[in-house]
């Protein structure tokens, strides 16, 4: 998979399934599973995904910027600084770094030229540039204190956008010394939703707490969790904002991956039974400039039996008819279309694509990986 810059717009739709689980807890609510009371959907915050994603992205080796440090939660300003001493702590991950953008090893050059050789450190170079004027300064130490913030900015910027892979993705802001830059994430997540009415389980737990006293001390806790959620995300890719953080070609092929498979990829005791079902993106032609619209508004989903509880994706009939109608509409639009469906035999996800021209199924590309969990 290149490494090129994003340079087309796409659509997202992903869904995936939670039995008898909290897919997104409410902590101003007891941490009930978030809901629209009105329509009796449940909702699932655009974070809750990308704290999968990321969790998945930092065990697959890639560095990210929203973690911890000694397994501590510590601010921006501290994880940037820490990112940042670690790189310009080494002239290997300099090097590395100057291999992609060659005006800022131009510069580095410019500002090191006078310096000895063991003396060619960023550290260096920020020690003098915060020392006080003086007339008798050669010319390489005045050149060094106009030039260095430029370099700084610059160099913090290609940091960002070369080693953090949730920044390429989702974006973030950052207030340290000498810089201040906010990045939007050219990957934008809606809030998730239910696609049907979900129902409550109330059960009461055990909960062990902590007492001073000799005596087995526990309160009771409730643990809220539904029968069955079957919940859909609808994104975008941005080119535009593709440019600004550099995301490339390979970093959407591992958000293809990482939303599908982290889903399942770490099951905690509230969020057990959680597996990845669809996704579908629309890459659109490099001239295409906009977006369709909220793909969950053209599917529609229902209880093949009436007053049937929801138990699983089987209680449930899928069209897709409306959103196979919008593809077959836009084609000359389209440039590829991406497309994952849960490997489980016989689900309503399977009915997807019947009713697609032959000029757009020959654009249908597999996202080629297994789901983790299935």
């Amino acid at each position: 998979m290149s490494n090129e810059t994003v340079k087309a717009n796409s659509d997202v739709l992903f869904i995936y399934e939670a039995k008898k689980s909290n897919p997104n807890g409410d902590p101003d609510m007891e941490n009930k599973p978030r809901m629209d009371y009105d329509t009796k959907t449940n909702l699932v915050t655009d974070l809750r995904i990308k704290r999968n994603i990321r969790e998945y992205l930092k065990d697959s080796g890639k560095k990210i910027f929203v973690d911890t440090l000694a397994d501590r939660k510590v601010s921006a300003d501290i994880m940037l600084n820490h990112i940042v001493e670690k790189v310009t702590g080494s002239q290997e991950s300099l090097d590395e770094i100057f291999s992609e953008n060659e005006e800022l090893r131009n510069l580095w050059n410019t500002l090191t030229e006078h310096l000895e050789e063991d003396k060619k450190t960023y550290a260096e170079l920020r020690r003098i540039s915060k020392t006080k004027k003086d007339k008798k300064d050669p010319k390489h130490v005045k050149t060094i204190r106009e030039q260095f913030p430029k370099f700084n900015n610059a160099l913090l910027q290609e940091i960002i956008k070369q080693s953090l892979a949730d920044i390429r993705m989702f974006g973030g802001a950052f207030a340290v010394e000498g810089f201040s830059s906010t990045y939007t994430g050219p990957i934008q997540l809606n809030w998730g939703y239910s696609l049907h009415p979900v129902e409550l389980i109330k059960s009461n737990t055990i909960v062990p707490t902590m007492s001073s006293s000799e005596k087995d001390a526990s309160t009771m806790g409730k643990d809220y969790r539904l029968y069955y959620s079957l919940i859909a995300f609808h994104g975008t890719i941005n080119k535009y904002l593709a440019a600004k953080t550099g995301l490339t070609q390979e970093d959407v092929r591992l958000f293809r991956e990482a939303i599908i498979n982290s889903v399942s990829y770490k099951p905690t005791r509230s969020k057990s039974d959680q597996y990845s079902m669809f996704y579908l993106e629309l890459e659109y032609a490099d001239g295409y400039n906009g977006y369709l619209r909220d793909l969950r508004d053209f599917v529609s989903c229902s209880v093949k039996e009436k007053n049937q509880p929801i138990r699983s994706v089987d209680n449930l009939n899928m069209d897709f008819s409306k959103l196979e109608n919008l593809i077959n509409a836009n084609n000359a639009v389209i440039q590829q279309i991406h497309l994952w469906r849960t490997p489980l035999p016989g689900t309503a996800f399977d009915a997807f694509g019947k009713n697609l021209d032959a000029n757009i199924k020959a654009k249908i590309k597999d996202v080629a990986f297994k789901s983790g969990g299935e």
